[in-house]
Parts: C-alpha cells; structure tokens; sequence
C-alpha cells in the first residue's frame, strides 16, 4: 500500500512538474522578426466636382481599392506566467519602413459606369502596435495564443494634388487627419525549435478609423470650392515570426 501511494505521488509530482514547465517556457522576454503578407482595402470617397470645383450632388464619388503588400516588422514583448498552463504578454509590434496610400480611381455616385483617373496619395510611417497576449500551452513546446492590439501610425500626404483627367484643376491641402490608428485581433500558434529560438504563425485582422482630408481646388476657369476625401482601411494578415527567449 505504501508503494502504490509513493508511486501515486511521485507520479503526481512529476506531471505538476511538467506542467509548470510548460507555462514557464512561454513565459519571460522574447524577440521576434515577423514577415507577412497583408492584403488591405480602403473604402471611401469625395465630394467637389473635378473640372468646375462646384460642391454639387452630381460630383460626389466613390472608391474602392485593394492591395497585397509584404510586410516585415519587429517585435518585443515579456510574458508572465498565470498559471501551469497560462500565460499573459505585454508586447510592442513596429514596421520600420514607409508604405504608400493610393486611391486610383473613383466612380460617380450618380453614374457608377463613370470611372475618373484623378489619384490621391499619401504614406503610411512609424507603424507601432501595443498588444496583449494570452497564451495557453498545449506541451512544453507549443501554444496557442490570441492578440488583442491598439495600432497607430503616421500619415503623410502632399501638399498639392493636381487632378490626372481634369487637367488644370489644382487642390490645396487645408485640413487633415493627423495619423491613423485602429484595433487588430488574431490568433496563433508558437513552437519552439530549441529552448530559445520559436518559431509563430498568425492570422491578423485590422480596423482602423476612418482617415480624412479637405482641399481647396482651384480650375483654369477661376471657381474655387471646397473638397472632401475619407476612406475607411481594414487589412488581413497572414505571419509567420522567427525569434528567440531571453
């Protein structure tokens, strides 16, 4: 009886033991390289005639644009062990590098066959999100994880746009909105190769505020009016990291 009950306990020992060492190996300081590839769209439009510059029903217009784009960006975060099988991160996601903000072309409310060839563009810098990640260990490899982000970036746009099919028309930016930011969610999965070095993979979804401009657009002909574009941007993601525990 008292072998069974030695057995029985040192059994019981050793899977806490092992359990605890799952929690701890996701659990202190990583960093991490994540590549990937976002697909992003943009929904928005304007209001102001191109050719005349009159604020009119008939000169309001839509957009719609869509890209894939790769993007690399490093990350850094500290995870704290809850409990055998849990553990909390605090982290920092930034895309060191620049991307460009492009609306193409717009159809007419009014006539949706009518497509004009102006294009408005812009840069996106100093892309950053702070996250929180709970993590849930399966072995003392591996782990699922979810994300929850806050994501904000500069935007720069030009000075002036000059209208690509109404030659002649020339706008001038009066008001702005400062910077984008937005929510992201995800979900993934992280192994570790070695007792150090991890390798995750993640799939990313963004919403960010709608961003917005008002320009002055002068024609050839004199008329001046006042021109508003916005677009709304959501981006999908799918990541792959390559990092190493601390």
């Amino acid at each position: 009886m008292k072998k069974i009950l030695s057995t029985t306990a040192l059994t019981s020992a050793l899977l806490i033991a092992s359990n605890s060492a799952n929690a701890n190996n996701f659990g202190g300081f990583n960093l991490a390289i994540n590549g990937s590839m976002a697909g992003v769209t943009a929904d928005g439009g304007r209001t102001g005639d191109l050719a005349t510059g009159a604020n009119t029903a008939s000169s309001k217009a839509k957009a719609t644009f869509g890209a894939i784009t790769p993007i690399a960006s490093i990350d850094a975060s500290y995870s704290f062990v809850v409990s055998p099988t849990f553990a909390i991160g605090l982290g920092v996601d930034y895309i060191p590098m620049k991307a460009d903000l492009t609306v193409a072309s717009q159809s007419n409310l009014t006539s949706p066959s009518t497509t004009l060839s102006n294009s408005f563009k812009g840069q996106v810098d100093k892309h950053y999100m702070i996250y929180v990640q709970p993590t849930f260990s399966i072995n003392k490899d591996s782990a699922f994880f979810a994300k929850i982000g806050y994501q904000k970036a500069d935007v720069s746009l030009p000075a002036r746009v000059t209208a690509g099919s109404d030659s002649g028309v020339v706008e001038t930016i009066t008001n702005r909105t400062p910077d984008l930011d937005g929510y992201s969610y995800s979900l993934g999965l992280k192994t570790f190769l070695t007792p150090q070095a991890f390798v995750a993979v993640e799939a990313m979804y963004s919403d960010y505020d709608t961003i917005s401009t008002t320009t002055t657009a002068t024609s050839t002909k004199g008329s001046t009016a006042t021109k508003s574009y916005s677009a709304s941007i959501e981006a999908v993601q799918a990541r792959i990291s390559l990092g190493f525990k601390f």
